[in-house]
């Protein structure tokens, strides 16, 4: 940056200060002019080059001259005396100084391109200093890359050469490192967000709301590299951390594990006391890209599914998220990138954590099976297990669903209905119970359409009435009477969820 003092301390020019200005404004330009409104032309901070030759010394348009360089905002205006004027016209300088803008006297024997020329030199030498300052700004960073580097110093050695307050942010927007005042202008109006990595997990904060130099562009973009490079970090102890969190959802998620032990894992981190489980369902390389993404915080409670694919080429996950609209949406929308399907499970306390993850597996037969394998493009599906929930779910919501009492009540219930097709009874080889249980629930699944089902299943359409004939006989319903297959169908449902919990 040139200020105007800079240029009046030139020894050689012996520019004379008659009127100062509001501070030291920074110089932009030099303008030599006779004309009497040139606002069209300037931009801000150029200096004015006069000698006066349209008005005379009394002329009362000295003041309109004034106004308009005045709305202009140039940085000030240099009178050269002894061209036409002998000495700076009286009224120039009371206009000068009615609207506070710098007025300073150029002597005869200093040519105007002399101090066109002084300007330039003045900028050329600030640029130089500028770049050179970037350069080891640059130097400083890109050579500390080579060890550890704290990201907050990093940010800090940033906002020396540019000025801006900044912040590091992760995958789920919490803030893992800034420079003193980010807290308190993070949300303000010019904020520049900044991807470190292709998924846009990690991003810098930069806020301000002037436009940043070249030289301070070149810092941020140097910062950013070394940022990048240092979260990413050595990619075995980033498999080995994933593992321990990811074991770690799969305890939340079954009820194993009990919340409190976050504390091993990150002791400054608090679970949410409501959290609801999201499955999503995609193709392998879909899901794998999904679970390999950099994450922080809480957006690293996923875990993958323990349940074999339902269908060749596809995969399940879970992540686990604060049940607040913010939290549920970001999930959402990270999995709409990876092209993957989702279901969001009800809302439960994360004490309770199991009781969402066994709502969204309730639904999760409700998403197609080929949509992610064939088509494309497509709008990944989005379903709520609370806002469209079962009778089941509903009537399971009820009561204490971990309590061992309410469990064996819907053991004994299913048992009742399914006879010896119960998990409880041993009337049945286990072998032969899961073959008759699978083809019931291929029946239903199909709508009773016996063709798919058997489809489905593997096998030919009489086998399929064979052992229809035989579920029937068993548990002494009827799959052509929508009570006995309400009930069957319940009872099927109980026992998988008492099963699971």
């Amino acid at each position: 940056m040139v200020a105007l003092s800079q240029l009046l301390a030139l020894p050689d020019l012996g520019l004379r200060l008659l009127q100062s200005g509001p501070g030291d404004p920074e110089l932009s330009w030099v303008s030599t002019t006779e004309l009497l409104d040139l606002s069209e032309y300037l931009e801000g901070g150029e200096i004015i080059l006069t000698t006066g030759l349209t008005l005379e010394a009394d002329d009362p348009r000295w003041r309109d001259f004034v106004a308009v360089l005045s709305r202009a905002r140039v940085a000030g205006i240099g009178f050269g005396i002894g061209v036409n004027h002998d000495r700076v016209p009286a009224p120039l300088v009371s206009a000068a100084s009615v609207y506070r803008v710098a007025l300073f006297e150029v002597p005869l024997p200093v040519p105007f391109i002399a101090v066109s020329k002084a300007i330039a030199e003045l900028m050329r030498a600030d640029e130089l200093r500028a770049a050179r300052g970037a350069l080891r700004a640059q130097q400083r960073l890109l050579d500390r890359s080579r060890g550890d580097q704290d990201p907050a110093e990093v940010l800090a050695n940033i906002a020396q050469v540019t000025g801006r307050q900044l912040g590091l942010l992760g995958s789920d927007n919490t803030v893992l490192a800034s420079t003193g005042g980010f807290a308190s202008v993070r949300d303000s109006v010019g904020t520049e967000y900044i991807s470190l990595d292709a998924e846009g997990s990690l991003r810098l904060a930069v806020v301000g709301d002037t436009p940043l130099s070249p030289e301070g562009r070149s810092v941020i973009a140097a910062g950013s590299m070394v940022l990048g490079m240092g979260l990413r970090g050595d990619r075995l102890e980033e498999t080995r951390e994933r593992e321990r969190w990811e074991r770690f959802t799969a305890g939340l998620l079954s009820g194993r594990e009990q919340p409190h032990s976050l504390a091993i894992l990150n002791p400054s981190l608090q679970l949410p006391a409501l959290v609801r489980a999201i499955a999503v369902q995609g193709t392998a390389e879909d899901i794998s890209a999904w679970r390999h993404r950099p994450r922080s915080g809480l957006d690293r409670l996923i875990a993958a599914s323990q349940s074999p694919p339902r269908a060749a080429g596809l995969a399940l996950a879970w992540q686990l998220c604060a049940d607040t609209d913010a939290a549920v949406e970001g999930a959402l929308k990270v999995a709409a990138n990876h092209q993957l399907d989702a279901v969001v499970g009800r809302s439960a306390p994360v004490t309770n954590t199991a009781l969402s993850y066994r709502s969204a597996s309730t639904r999760l037969r409700s998403l197609s099976v080929t949509a992610p394998l064939y088509t494309a493009p497509r709008t990944p599906v989005v379903i709520w297990a609370d806002r469209d929930t079962p009778l089941l779910d509903a009537l399971l919501s009820m009561g204490d669903p971990q309590g061992t009492e309410e469990g064996s009540r819907r053991r004994a219930l299913g048992a009742h209905v399914l006879g010896p097709l119960s998990l409880a009874s041993s009337e049945l080889a286990e072998h032969e119970r899961h073959m008759l249980r699978e083809t019931m629930s291929a029946v239903f699944q199909a709508d009773g359409q016996r063709g798919p089902a058997a489809t489905a299943l593997g096998i030919h359409r009489n086998t399929l009435r064979d052992r229809l004939t035989r579920i029937e006989r068993l548990t002494e319903r009827s799959l052509a009477d929508a009570d006995d297959r309400s009930e069957l169908w319940f009872a099927l449902r109980l026992e998988e969820i008492a099963d699971e919990g």
